[in-house]
Protein backbone atom coordinates (compact mmCIF):
# COMPACT_ATOMS: atom_id res chain seq x y z
CA UNK A 1 0.00 0.00 0.00
CA UNK A 2 3.24 2.72 0.78
CA UNK A 3 4.07 1.84 -2.58
CA UNK A 4 1.01 2.84 -4.21
CA UNK A 5 0.47 5.99 -2.28
CA UNK A 6 4.67 6.78 -3.09
CA UNK A 7 3.63 6.00 -6.73
CA UNK A 8 0.45 8.08 -6.74
CA UNK A 9 2.10 11.09 -5.23
CA UNK A 10 5.15 11.13 -7.52
CA UNK A 11 2.55 10.98 -10.54
CA UNK A 12 0.82 14.06 -8.79
CA UNK A 13 4.31 16.10 -8.79
CA UNK A 14 5.24 15.31 -12.40
CA UNK A 15 1.63 16.23 -13.57
CA UNK A 16 2.33 19.26 -11.38
CA UNK A 17 5.48 20.41 -13.14
CA UNK A 18 4.15 19.75 -16.20
CA UNK A 19 0.93 22.29 -16.04
CA UNK A 20 3.79 24.87 -14.40
CA UNK A 21 6.14 24.48 -17.03
CA UNK A 22 2.76 24.78 -19.65
CA UNK A 23 2.01 27.57 -18.07
CA UNK A 24 5.22 29.42 -17.49
CA UNK A 25 7.83 30.29 -20.35
CA UNK A 26 11.77 31.60 -20.23
CA UNK A 27 13.67 32.02 -23.44
CA UNK A 28 17.10 33.01 -23.90
CA UNK A 29 18.00 35.23 -27.02
CA UNK A 30 20.82 37.44 -28.13
CA UNK A 31 22.38 38.96 -31.37
CA UNK A 32 26.03 39.24 -31.57
CA UNK A 33 27.29 41.06 -35.32
CA UNK A 34 31.14 41.66 -36.41
CA UNK A 35 32.18 43.49 -39.35
CA UNK A 36 35.98 45.13 -40.94
CA UNK A 37 35.37 48.56 -40.70
CA UNK A 38 37.82 51.50 -42.80
CA UNK A 39 37.62 54.50 -41.73
CA UNK A 40 39.29 57.13 -43.94
CA UNK A 41 39.79 59.63 -41.39
CA UNK A 42 39.89 59.42 -37.74
CA UNK A 43 41.47 61.31 -34.57
CA UNK A 44 42.87 59.73 -31.39
CA UNK A 45 44.31 62.00 -28.82
CA UNK A 46 47.48 63.52 -30.94
CA UNK A 47 47.42 61.26 -34.00
CA UNK A 48 44.83 61.14 -36.93
CA UNK A 49 44.94 59.67 -40.03
CA UNK A 50 43.27 56.49 -41.92
CA UNK A 51 42.15 53.15 -39.49
CA UNK A 52 41.19 49.99 -40.04
CA UNK A 53 39.90 47.96 -36.94
CA UNK A 54 36.90 45.54 -36.55
CA UNK A 55 33.68 47.04 -35.19
CA UNK A 56 30.91 45.42 -32.91
CA UNK A 57 27.05 45.89 -33.60
CA UNK A 58 27.09 47.61 -36.92
CA UNK A 59 23.69 46.25 -38.12
CA UNK A 60 22.37 45.33 -34.71
CA UNK A 61 23.82 45.90 -31.07
CA UNK A 62 25.61 42.83 -29.72
CA UNK A 63 23.00 41.59 -26.72
CA UNK A 64 21.98 38.64 -24.86
CA UNK A 65 19.00 38.44 -22.56
CA UNK A 66 16.45 36.20 -20.70
CA UNK A 67 12.80 37.06 -20.99
CA UNK A 68 9.78 35.18 -19.60
CA UNK A 69 6.48 35.10 -18.25
CA UNK A 70 3.82 33.05 -16.21
CA UNK A 71 0.27 32.67 -16.83
CA UNK A 72 -1.68 33.59 -13.83
CA UNK A 73 -5.18 33.12 -15.11
CA UNK A 74 -7.80 35.69 -15.99
CA UNK A 75 -5.82 37.37 -18.67
CA UNK A 76 -3.11 38.31 -16.41
CA UNK A 77 0.96 37.22 -16.66
CA UNK A 78 3.72 37.98 -14.21
CA UNK A 79 6.65 39.28 -17.21
CA UNK A 80 10.31 39.87 -17.32
CA UNK A 81 13.49 41.00 -19.09
CA UNK A 82 17.11 40.75 -18.41
CA UNK A 83 19.18 42.36 -21.48
CA UNK A 84 23.16 42.56 -21.41
CA UNK A 85 24.90 44.54 -23.79
CA UNK A 86 28.25 43.86 -24.58
CA UNK A 87 31.11 44.36 -26.99
CA UNK A 88 31.69 40.89 -29.63
CA UNK A 89 35.41 42.64 -30.65
CA UNK A 90 37.13 42.49 -27.04
CA UNK A 91 34.13 40.23 -25.10
CA UNK A 92 33.88 43.46 -22.94
CA UNK A 93 30.22 44.80 -21.21
CA UNK A 94 29.14 47.55 -23.05
CA UNK A 95 28.88 49.31 -19.36
CA UNK A 96 31.72 48.18 -17.10
CA UNK A 97 30.33 46.78 -13.65
CA UNK A 98 26.91 46.61 -14.60
CA UNK A 99 25.97 43.22 -15.84
CA UNK A 100 22.13 43.94 -17.59
CA UNK A 101 23.14 47.24 -18.07
CA UNK A 102 20.63 47.24 -21.42
CA UNK A 103 17.69 46.00 -19.31
CA UNK A 104 16.20 44.59 -15.86
CA UNK A 105 12.75 44.66 -15.26
CA UNK A 106 9.79 42.36 -14.16
CA UNK A 107 6.33 43.72 -13.90
CA UNK A 108 2.70 42.28 -14.85
CA UNK A 109 0.40 42.11 -18.17
CA UNK A 110 -3.24 42.12 -18.42
CA UNK A 111 -4.71 41.78 -22.24
CA UNK A 112 -7.34 44.57 -21.05
CA UNK A 113 -5.74 46.73 -18.56
CA UNK A 114 -1.81 46.66 -19.99
CA UNK A 115 1.82 46.24 -18.91
CA UNK A 116 3.33 48.00 -16.09
CA UNK A 117 7.18 47.17 -15.25
CA UNK A 118 9.43 48.11 -12.80
CA UNK A 119 13.39 48.60 -13.01
CA UNK A 120 16.06 49.48 -15.44
CA UNK A 121 14.57 50.12 -18.85
CA UNK A 122 14.86 52.15 -22.10
CA UNK A 123 12.69 55.39 -22.73
CA UNK A 124 10.52 55.91 -25.34
CA UNK A 125 12.88 57.82 -27.79
CA UNK A 126 14.51 54.53 -28.33
CA UNK A 127 11.56 51.75 -28.16
CA UNK A 128 9.27 53.89 -30.09
CA UNK A 129 10.70 56.70 -32.11
CA UNK A 130 14.01 54.41 -32.95
CA UNK A 131 12.11 52.04 -34.83
CA UNK A 132 11.69 54.76 -37.44
CA UNK A 133 15.46 56.05 -37.85
CA UNK A 134 17.58 55.34 -40.42
CA UNK A 135 20.00 54.06 -37.74
CA UNK A 136 17.17 51.19 -37.25
CA UNK A 137 15.41 50.99 -40.45
CA UNK A 138 18.57 50.76 -42.48
CA UNK A 139 20.34 48.57 -40.11
CA UNK A 140 23.62 50.29 -39.74
CA UNK A 141 24.55 51.95 -36.45
CA UNK A 142 27.07 54.52 -38.13
CA UNK A 143 23.49 56.46 -39.24
CA UNK A 144 22.09 57.29 -35.61
CA UNK A 145 23.04 61.24 -35.23
CA UNK A 146 26.29 62.86 -33.75
CA UNK A 147 26.42 62.36 -30.07
CA UNK A 148 22.86 60.44 -30.06
CA UNK A 149 21.69 63.13 -27.46
CA UNK A 150 17.99 61.81 -28.40
CA UNK A 151 18.78 58.72 -27.71
CA UNK A 152 17.63 56.87 -30.46
CA UNK A 153 20.66 54.29 -30.06
CA UNK A 154 19.59 53.52 -26.41
CA UNK A 155 22.75 54.44 -25.07
CA UNK A 156 21.14 55.63 -22.10
CA UNK A 157 18.35 53.98 -20.16
CA UNK A 158 16.46 54.85 -17.13
CA UNK A 159 17.26 53.55 -13.42
CA UNK A 160 15.07 52.78 -10.87
CA UNK A 161 12.39 53.45 -13.45
CA UNK A 162 7.99 52.63 -13.22
CA UNK A 163 6.39 52.24 -16.75
CA UNK A 164 3.24 51.83 -18.15
CA UNK A 165 2.18 50.57 -21.31
CA UNK A 166 -1.54 50.65 -22.59
CA UNK A 167 -3.26 47.62 -24.85
CA UNK A 168 -3.33 48.41 -28.23
CA UNK A 169 -6.71 50.02 -29.45
CA UNK A 170 -7.34 50.79 -32.99
CA UNK A 171 -3.58 50.06 -33.97
CA UNK A 172 -2.37 53.01 -31.61
CA UNK A 173 -0.45 52.19 -28.17
CA UNK A 174 0.33 54.99 -25.62
CA UNK A 175 3.31 54.23 -22.77
CA UNK A 176 4.30 56.41 -19.65
CA UNK A 177 7.53 55.98 -17.57
CA UNK A 178 8.77 57.69 -14.58
CA UNK A 179 12.46 57.34 -12.65
CA UNK A 180 12.66 58.28 -9.45
CA UNK A 181 15.81 59.88 -8.90
CA UNK A 182 16.25 58.34 -5.24
CA UNK A 183 18.21 61.07 -3.97
CA UNK A 184 17.28 61.88 -0.22
CA UNK A 185 16.29 65.43 0.31
CA UNK A 186 16.22 66.28 -3.51
CA UNK A 187 13.31 64.57 -5.47
CA UNK A 188 14.12 65.94 -9.06
CA UNK A 189 17.76 65.34 -9.00
CA UNK A 190 18.75 62.72 -11.09
CA UNK A 191 14.84 62.35 -12.12
CA UNK A 192 13.89 61.04 -15.37
CA UNK A 193 10.67 60.77 -17.09
CA UNK A 194 9.33 60.06 -20.68
CA UNK A 195 6.02 59.53 -22.89
CA UNK A 196 5.22 58.01 -26.12
CA UNK A 197 2.41 56.87 -28.59
CA UNK A 198 3.35 54.37 -31.60
CA UNK A 199 0.31 53.80 -34.63
CA UNK A 200 0.63 51.00 -36.86
CA UNK A 201 -1.85 50.63 -39.95
CA UNK A 202 -1.12 48.41 -42.44
CA UNK A 203 1.99 49.49 -44.24
CA UNK A 204 1.63 52.22 -42.21
CA UNK A 205 3.39 53.40 -38.83
CA UNK A 206 4.05 56.53 -36.98
CA UNK A 207 5.40 57.57 -33.50
CA UNK A 208 5.84 60.36 -30.83
CA UNK A 209 7.85 60.41 -27.97
CA UNK A 210 9.37 62.70 -25.20
CA UNK A 211 12.12 62.01 -22.30
CA UNK A 212 13.51 64.49 -20.36
CA UNK A 213 16.19 63.93 -17.78
CA UNK A 214 18.05 65.37 -14.79
CA UNK A 215 21.79 64.99 -14.68
CA UNK A 216 22.49 62.94 -17.39
CA UNK A 217 25.99 62.70 -18.34
CA UNK A 218 27.03 63.84 -21.78
CA UNK A 219 30.19 63.92 -23.43
CA UNK A 220 29.81 66.49 -25.94
CA UNK A 221 33.58 67.26 -26.29
CA UNK A 222 34.21 63.87 -27.03
CA UNK A 223 31.06 63.05 -29.43
CA UNK A 224 31.22 65.76 -31.29
CA UNK A 225 34.67 67.88 -31.27
CA UNK A 226 33.49 70.81 -29.86
CA UNK A 227 35.07 71.83 -26.59
CA UNK A 228 33.47 75.55 -26.20
CA UNK A 229 29.88 75.28 -25.18
CA UNK A 230 27.12 75.77 -22.42
CA UNK A 231 29.06 78.65 -21.37
CA UNK A 232 32.20 76.37 -20.58
CA UNK A 233 35.49 74.65 -22.02
CA UNK A 234 34.30 70.81 -22.00
CA UNK A 235 37.10 67.75 -22.03
CA UNK A 236 36.71 64.77 -24.59
CA UNK A 237 36.30 61.81 -23.08
CA UNK A 238 34.66 63.19 -19.81
CA UNK A 239 30.90 62.59 -19.16
CA UNK A 240 29.80 65.80 -17.60
CA UNK A 241 26.64 65.78 -15.81
CA UNK A 242 23.85 68.05 -17.76
CA UNK A 243 21.34 70.29 -15.44
CA UNK A 244 18.85 68.69 -17.85
CA UNK A 245 18.40 66.74 -21.10
CA UNK A 246 14.83 66.85 -23.04
CA UNK A 247 14.71 65.34 -26.13
CA UNK A 248 11.05 65.04 -28.38
CA UNK A 249 9.88 64.02 -31.68
CA UNK A 250 7.89 62.05 -34.43
CA UNK A 251 8.64 59.85 -37.66
CA UNK A 252 6.72 57.88 -39.95
CA UNK A 253 6.88 55.09 -42.27
CA UNK A 254 5.29 53.36 -45.02
CA UNK A 255 5.66 50.40 -46.91
CA UNK A 256 4.13 50.40 -50.56
CA UNK A 257 1.63 48.20 -51.57
CA UNK A 258 2.62 46.11 -53.96
CA UNK A 259 5.99 47.37 -54.17
CA UNK A 260 9.30 45.48 -52.18
CA UNK A 261 10.16 49.37 -51.11
CA UNK A 262 9.33 51.31 -47.76
CA UNK A 263 10.68 54.76 -47.10
CA UNK A 264 11.03 56.42 -43.32
CA UNK A 265 11.25 60.05 -42.52
CA UNK A 266 12.03 61.31 -38.37
CA UNK A 267 12.18 64.46 -37.25
CA UNK A 268 14.19 65.20 -33.61
CA UNK A 269 15.20 68.35 -30.91
CA UNK A 270 17.63 68.02 -27.69
CA UNK A 271 18.18 71.14 -25.38
CA UNK A 272 20.48 70.64 -23.30
CA UNK A 273 20.42 72.91 -20.30
CA UNK A 274 23.73 73.10 -18.11
CA UNK A 275 23.65 75.66 -15.21
CA UNK A 276 22.39 78.73 -16.96
CA UNK A 277 23.16 77.83 -20.57
CA UNK A 278 21.24 76.02 -23.39
CA UNK A 279 21.91 74.24 -26.87
CA UNK A 280 19.75 72.80 -28.93
CA UNK A 281 20.95 69.79 -31.71
CA UNK A 282 18.01 68.94 -34.50
CA UNK A 283 18.04 65.98 -36.39
CA UNK A 284 16.23 64.98 -39.62
CA UNK A 285 16.26 61.35 -41.29
CA UNK A 286 15.30 60.71 -44.59
CA UNK A 287 15.67 56.92 -45.63
CA UNK A 288 14.73 53.89 -47.98
CA UNK A 289 14.37 50.37 -48.33
CA UNK A 290 14.77 48.58 -51.32
CA UNK A 291 14.30 45.01 -51.42
CA UNK A 292 15.29 43.91 -54.45
CA UNK A 293 15.13 39.94 -54.18
CA UNK A 294 13.97 37.72 -51.87
CA UNK A 295 17.29 37.49 -50.20
CA UNK A 296 18.71 41.20 -51.04
CA UNK A 297 18.01 44.92 -49.69
CA UNK A 298 19.28 48.33 -50.21
CA UNK A 299 19.37 50.82 -48.33
CA UNK A 300 19.77 54.75 -48.68
CA UNK A 301 19.83 56.87 -46.17
CA UNK A 302 20.15 60.91 -45.74
CA UNK A 303 20.99 62.41 -42.08
CA UNK A 304 20.54 66.44 -41.45
CA UNK A 305 21.98 67.16 -38.38
CA UNK A 306 22.63 70.46 -36.34
CA UNK A 307 23.67 71.81 -33.17
CA UNK A 308 23.61 75.28 -33.03
CA UNK A 309 25.74 76.80 -35.15
CA UNK A 310 27.77 73.24 -36.26
CA UNK A 311 25.98 71.40 -39.09
CA UNK A 312 26.43 68.03 -40.29
CA UNK A 313 25.11 66.29 -43.73
CA UNK A 314 25.40 62.83 -43.92
CA UNK A 315 25.19 59.92 -46.94
CA UNK A 316 24.54 56.54 -46.60
CA UNK A 317 24.37 53.23 -48.70
CA UNK A 318 24.19 50.04 -48.09
CA UNK A 319 22.80 46.06 -49.12
CA UNK A 320 22.15 43.34 -46.68
CA UNK A 321 21.94 39.48 -48.45
CA UNK A 322 20.03 37.25 -45.76
CA UNK A 323 21.30 33.56 -46.05
CA UNK A 324 17.74 33.01 -43.28
CA UNK A 325 15.81 35.18 -40.83
CA UNK A 326 19.12 34.92 -38.50
CA UNK A 327 22.08 35.26 -40.66
CA UNK A 328 23.19 38.36 -42.48
CA UNK A 329 26.36 39.27 -44.40
CA UNK A 330 26.22 43.31 -45.69
CA UNK A 331 28.51 46.30 -46.75
CA UNK A 332 27.82 49.67 -45.58
CA UNK A 333 29.03 53.03 -46.31
CA UNK A 334 28.47 56.57 -44.75
CA UNK A 335 29.95 59.88 -45.96
CA UNK A 336 29.60 62.89 -43.69
CA UNK A 337 30.27 66.45 -44.23
CA UNK A 338 30.51 69.19 -41.28
CA UNK A 339 29.92 72.49 -41.71
CA UNK A 340 29.36 75.98 -39.93
CA UNK A 341 30.82 75.88 -36.53
CA UNK A 342 31.36 71.80 -36.66
CA UNK A 343 34.76 71.62 -36.45
CA UNK A 344 35.19 67.94 -37.25
CA UNK A 345 33.28 64.95 -38.87
CA UNK A 346 31.44 62.83 -36.20
CA UNK A 347 29.61 59.72 -37.22
CA UNK A 348 28.33 58.15 -34.28
CA UNK A 349 30.33 54.81 -33.39
CA UNK A 350 33.16 55.85 -35.45
CA UNK A 351 35.32 58.55 -33.76
CA UNK A 352 35.65 62.42 -34.78
CA UNK A 353 37.58 63.50 -37.80
CA UNK A 354 40.56 65.65 -37.94
CA UNK A 355 38.48 67.45 -40.49
CA UNK A 356 35.54 68.32 -41.58
CA UNK A 357 34.87 64.92 -43.62
CA UNK A 358 34.83 61.38 -42.98
CA UNK A 359 33.66 58.53 -44.72
CA UNK A 360 33.35 54.68 -42.84
CA UNK A 361 32.72 51.82 -45.02
CA UNK A 362 32.18 48.23 -43.29
CA UNK A 363 31.57 44.63 -44.56
CA UNK A 364 30.44 41.59 -41.75
CA UNK A 365 27.82 39.20 -40.52
CA UNK A 366 25.45 39.48 -38.27
CA UNK A 367 23.63 36.57 -36.35
CA UNK A 368 20.71 36.41 -34.07
CA UNK A 369 19.55 33.65 -31.63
Amino acid sequence: MKKTWFAIAAMALAATSTMAAAQSSVTLYGSIDQGVAYINNLKSGASSGSALRVDPGTMQPDRFGLRGSEDLGGGTQAIFQLESGFLGDTGNSVVAGKLFNRTAWVGLSNENLGNIQLGHQADFMFDYLGRLSNGFQLTNFYLFHPGNFDNLANQFQIDNAVRYVSPIFGGLQVGGMYGFGEVPGSPSKSRSYSLGAYYSNGGFRAAAAYTASNDRALDIAGRLGITNTLGTTLVPGVMTPMSSVKSFGAGALYQFTGLPVQINALYTQTRITLGGANARAQNVDLGTAWHYSAANTLNVGYTFSKYESARWNQFSLGNVYAFSKRTQVYVQGAYQRASGDAPSAAINGVGVSANRSQIVVSTGVHHSF
